[in-house]
């Protein structure tokens, strides 16, 4: 009993430190620097005015009709506009 349970404490630990790990490297690159941001885009009436590369034409004339003419995503973070 003791060989499988060293391998599962072993797997754990590594698991843990691959988790830290990838959070560190994410942290670093600055994914979490602009979160109280990022928590109020759902929230801006701007998004219905971008285009949206997975409409179709109709849904897009749907769109433009109820919230005028529409403009390109280049913002980045703005339906696939990254940079």
């Amino acid at each position: 009993m003791l060989p499988s349970s060293l391998a599962v404490v072993i797997a754990i630990t590594l698991l843990g430190l691959l988790t830290v790990a990838v959070f560190m490297a994410a942290w670093r690159r600055g994914h979490f620097d602009r979160i109280n941001a990022q928590s109020l885009i759902p929230l801006d009436d701007d998004d219905f005015s971008v285009a949206r590369p997975w409409e179709t034409e109709s849904q897009r004339d749907a769109r433009a009709a109820e919230h005028g003419p529409l403009q390109p995503a280049v913002t980045p973070g703005i339906w696939g506009g990254a940079a």
